[in-house]
């Protein structure tokens, strides 16, 4: 007979969101650098440089990853597709949250104004929420299932012995 061990420990979870943030962060920050949103990173941690701006996106990046492990991985599967679904709806939320709101805030522009420079930032975060759930889904924790006697991981489990399920001969 085998167990099933769910993985819902939130913080391998929040670790796994960190790794495909950061991934994504570095993504981000290359489109933001071209686009000319990184003097708004570096306004909100009250900075002028590209470096404190570069620092500034990554911590964001970070963070934003971990949040994205936390609320959303016990729905992220190891499927890419799925998992890059979930991550484009995340980006476009986060997008809108920082685009519209955050960076004009703290740069001193005004907040909710949608144009072409807002419409490309929010697609530059969709494209960073896709990396973050590609990322998660493959470093993302993994399901395993133990034999019951010596609890040893197997590797394949059929689906005969998942849940419970039991044999002629055990």
């Amino acid at each position: 007979m085998s167990e099933y061990v769910p993985p819902s420990n939130v913080i391998s979870r929040t670790g796994a969101g960190v790794v495909g943030g950061i991934a994504g962060g570095v993504v981000l920050g290359i489109i933001l650098q071209i686009m000319g949103f990184m003097p708004q990173f570096a306004s909100l941690i009250g900075h002028k440089t590209t470096g404190w701006a570069w620092i500034a996106q990554l911590t964001v990046a970070a963070v934003a990853g971990a949040v994205f492990g936390i609320l959303a991985g016990r729905a992220v599967s190891h499927q890419l597709i799925s998992a890059g679904g979930i991550g484009l709806v995340y980006g476009v939320l986060l997008g809108a949250l920082f685009v519209l709101a955050v960076l004009p805030l703290a740069h001193g522009d005004t907040m909710f104004r949608l144009d072409d420079k807002a419409i490309r930032g929010i697609g530059a975060f969709a494209l960073f929420g896709v990396i973050v759930g590609i990322i998660y889904a493959i470093a993302g924790p993994r399901r395993r299932y133990y034999e019951y006697e010596g609890r040893r991981p197997i590797f394949f489990a059929p689906a005969t012995r998942r849940r419970g399920s039991k044999r002629d001969n055990d």
